[in-house]
């Protein structure tokens, strides 16, 4: 459980995309009006912008953490 943890904890913005992609998954199940396709759209979309946003995070930390930082003088 402990390693679901620090996962949620390091990579926030995929936990959301998985977590509104599950929801979506389910809707149709609560109400007929909602067709597939367009659940299907909204979970595939909803993952990979997610994941993106995850690369895109990673990528300004990664270079915040390589950026030296300046003397005050």
């Amino acid at each position: 459980m402990q390693k679901v943890k620090d996962f949620a904890y390091n990579n926030p913005v995929r936990v959301a995309a998985f977590v509104s992609a599950f929801v979506a998954l389910f809707a149709p199940l609560f109400s007929d009006a909602i067709p597939v396709e367009t659940v299907v759209a909204f979970i595939l979309s909803s993952i990979g912008l997610g994941e993106y946003a995850q690369r895109a995070e990673n990528k300004k930390t990664d270079e915040a953490l390589f950026t030296e930082v300046p003397e005050e003088e």
